[in-house]
């Protein structure tokens, strides 16, 4: 008979409460499963803590992710930063900075996380696990920092620069062309274009829809467009980037 996966055994634990389930979670062989994809060799339940949400940590006193995230975003920024000053040794500091911010940002970390399957590995509470915070971009794209900390601690710098543009390679091609930047940057390409025809900056309202947010953007006091997000971070990029492409300004 196999064994349940990793989200099944949780389940089994928020009903249970059984301390040696718990344990189980942290030595779960979908870990094992996942280093053999990467030809990685971290124990378990460190590799597991790369996956462990706070909310976890606060309902079973087991150590959770953040500190690893913090190590994870000064890994990845070094990555980026060193790949960018060899692909674009002429460019400006301040182009190298927005593109970097364009390739660190949640959409792009989350949408990495997501092709390499992370949210069924992601350990949450009780509450947060039937409102599936395993699917939400931030909690996606911080569990990928902390993933890559674990795999620079137990091997090294180069192994993790390798497989990380491997990874970025494979599921975001065009990462470093223009055209992902000025995707990317809309809001400021919108804001500058508005400038220089109303002499103000476009504006953005939102009202809460629950868990989600109706966003507007305004230029020039008039409503040009409108929807529901679940951020309002991710609203207003996708708000200015319609305009841009509708060519409303």
């Amino acid at each position: 008979m196999s064994r349940p996966r990793l989200h099944q055994l949780l389940a089994t634990v928020f009903e249970t409460k059984d301390a040696q389930l718990v344990s189980n979670l942290f030595q779960h062989e979908d870990f094992d499963q996942f280093m053999k994809r990467f030809s990685l060799v971290i124990p378990r339940p460190e590799l597991a803590q790369a996956f462990t949400h706070t909310s976890f940590s606060h309902e079973f006193n087991y150590p959770h992710q953040e500190q690893l995230e913090f190590l994870g975003d000064s890994v990845l920024s070094l990555i980026l930063t060193e790949e960018l000053f060899k692909r674009f040794p002429q460019e400006k500091e301040g182009h190298l900075s927005k593109l970097r911010s364009a390739l660190v940002n949640e959409k792009s970390l989350a949408l990495m996380a997501n092709a390499l399957e992370l949210s069924e590995l992601i350990i949450v509470g009780k509450g947060e696990y039937i409102k599936k915070l395993y699917l939400e971009d931030t909690v996606l794209a911080d569990t990928f920092e902390a993933l890559l900390a674990q795999i620079y601690r137990h091997h090294g710098f180069e192994f993790t620069r390798e497989l990380f543009l491997s990874w970025l390679n494979e599921y975001i091609p065009e990462a470093f062309n223009q055209n992902f930047l000025d995707q990317f940057d809309a809001k400021s390409k919108l804001q500058e274009k508005v400038l220089a025809k109303y002499k103000k900056l476009p504006r953005y309202s939102s009202t809460d829809k629950g868990d989600q947010f109706e966003i507007t953007l305004w230029i020039n006091d008039v409503a040009q467009m409108s929807g529901v997000f679940p951020s309002k971070k991710s609203g207003e990029k996708a708000l200015a980037q319609e305009v841009l492409k509708k060519g409303l300004i």
